[in-house]
């Protein structure tokens, strides 16, 4: 039984990729931590650093080679990932350049070379770290092989493999300001080193508790990027390092950690009394403390950064070009996408500073051109916190099939909630639905229907007429007649509805399966919409709170 790594940096680049200093310092930090042995206590570490193609394709062979089947065996690489036209990774090197065509497929390592050697390999633990844009992409055409009655052993933790990347098949990656690494091996080596990523305190940090820490980390401070994990049969318990328990240093790390997640980066006068209780229960001394809540508070201050050089940039956008044109909307979603910001991030920044249109703001042509434009040119990804499968309801959405599109989006919130056999959700469940499903349904909404239809159109709608988290029954009706959902005195049946985006009003789908209306979702006929109402305002709270 061996820890055997193999880490790649690659700084250097010709001239059509931008330099990145930060690749090899990263390969540098990670071999610290995993050749510590009291944290990675990996026996046998190679570091290639601006390596030519041949270099990095032999050194791969050599990690994957002749192995026994309990070594653990782990690639990294931090540096430039490129798609080819058919949407294929590569680890760009030195001499990776374009052609006419796009990437250079020679002057690249392609993913399906170390997917070819992973697949060679006699180790049954696998573990693949990419830190690159677009490394998302790695797991396209991934296929796995083994013995599914092979134990497991506990030292070791599961078989199989854990993919581990910082950003899905379609996003950048990003650097850290004030930071020599990237923002995702910053908060690799953070978790690894302080142990506050064994999040199970059993004293070993297994790739899924890595992934969710690194995750969780990087939301706080680029929430536009999206880590993401794929682990093959049970690769996400790989144990990757050891930590310390029942250290004082990490107990307090860990309730600063959730003292700052409930309070949005802050530690209140009430928190601030309970830490200094805790530095001297655990005779922590005032620098100690104050150098991890520096640590822990970094990211959340480095997000409110950008939230205020965005604002200053956009502010002045509208200063002295507004209205804009489609160049100007396209230079400052390029800068938002930089900042590492979200749609979501920065909509009160923007509803902030645009004009007040004489109409309302969900109706005006401003606000339904923003929404329009928002993921018309972008790819959704179809994320999912329950591993629901979107794609049935996006090809709906793409062929125009509405009424069927909205069918399969009840039948995807129910199934996201576990409650299929129930059949409609109520408040609790609404209150407790996952941002991730939540967002991915509502992106997809608003990019096949330009804009018209979502979620998020209907919440706009809905607090521009006065809403509040209770129930209320003027501002229920009154919306009801602003999506098209109630005529006169009279509440629509279901198929009365209009299944189209020519002659229905903005918001007018999808129906949130909310209320006892969905009992059975197959033999829907006549729902009365108006029984929606308690669960609808509990839908526009948690996009509210979701930021959608």
């Amino acid at each position: 039984m061996a820890k055997i790594a193999l880490l790649i940096g690659v700084s250097e680049y010709l001239p059509e990729f931008p330099a990145l200093p930060s690749a090899v310092k990263d390969v540098e930090a990670m071999k610290e931590v995993l050749g510590n042995s009291e944290m990675g206590g990996f026996d046998e570490i190679t570091v290639l650093k601006n390596s030519n193609r041949q270099q990095i394709e032999e050194a791969i062979y050599d990690l994957f080679a002749d192995r026994n089947k309990d070594d653990v065996l782990l690639f990294y690489f931090s540096g430039h990932g490129v798609k080819s036209r058919e949407g294929n990774l590569f680890l760009a090197t030195p001499k990776t350049r374009k052609g006419q065509r796009g990437i250079v497929t020679p002057t690249a390592v392609g993913a399906s070379v170390l997917q070819s050697h992973m697949n060679d390999s006699f180790s049954q633990r696998l573990v693949v770290i990419l830190d690159c844009c677009y490394s998302g992409a790695f797991t396209k055409g991934m296929t796995a092989k083994g013995d599914e009655n092979i134990d497991i052993q506990a030292e070791l933790g599961g078989k199989g493999r854990a993919i581990l990347m910082s950003s899905s098949a379609v996003q950048s990656s990003f650097e850290s300001e004030g930071s020599e690494l990237s923002i995702y091996t910053k908060y690799l080596v953070e978790g690894i080193k302080t142990g506050a990523a064994d999040t199970d305190n059993n004293g070993k940090i297994s790739a899924d508790e890595l992934h969710q820490y690194v995750s969780e980390k990087v939301h706080e401070e680029s929430p536009a990027m999206t880590p993401q994990f794929a682990p093959v049969k049970e690769g996400y318990r790989i144990y990757l390092a050891s930590s310390p328990q029942d250290d004082p240093i990490l107990q307090y790390r860990r309730k600063v950690q959730e003292i700052l997640g409930k309070n949005n980066g802050d530690i209140d006068f009430l928190n601030r009394f309970l830490l200094e209780e805790l530095c001297k229960r655990y005779s922590i001394s005032n620098e100690e403390a104050k150098a991890i809540e520096s640590e822990e508070m970094a990211p959340y201050i480095l997000f409110r950064n950008k939230l205020k050089r965005y604002e200053e940039i956009f502010s002045q956008a509208v200063e002295n070009s507004y209205p804009f044109k489609e160049n100007a909307r396209e230079t400052l979603r390029e800068i938002q996408s930089l900042l590492g910001l979200r749609d979501e991030d920065v909509a009160d920044i923007e509803e902030r500073f645009l004009p007040e249109s004489s109409e309302p703001k969900y109706e005006s042509e401003e606000f339904l051109e923003f929404i329009k434009t928002r993921y018309q040119n972008d790819e959704i990804e179809l994320l999912s916190d329950k591993n629901v499968d979107y794609s049935k309801l996006r090809d709906f959405l793409a062929n125009g099939e509405w009424k069927e599109a909205d069918m399969e989006t009840s039948r995807c919130m129910l199934k996201v909630a576990e409650l299929e056999e129930q059949g409609y959700l109520d408040v609790k469940d609404i209150e407790n639905f996952p941002c991730t499903d939540l967002r991915t349904i509502d992106q997809l909404w608003v990019k096949y229907s330009d804009g018209k239809f979502s979620f998020s159109v209907q919440k706009k709608i809905y607090q521009s007429l006065g809403r509040t988290k209770e129930y209320n029954q003027q501002i229920w009706e009154k919306f009801g007649e602003k999506v098209g959902w109630r005529k006169g005195d009279k509440w629509l049946s279901y198929d009365e509805l209009t299944w189209s985006t020519h002659g229905a009003t903005g918001g007018h789908l999808p129906l949130p399966p909310v209320g006892l209306l969905f009992v059975n979702i197959d033999l829907i006929s006549e729902p009365p919409l108006y029984l929606r109402d308690s669960g609808f305002s509990s839908l526009v709270q948690r996009l509210v709170e979701c930021n959608i």
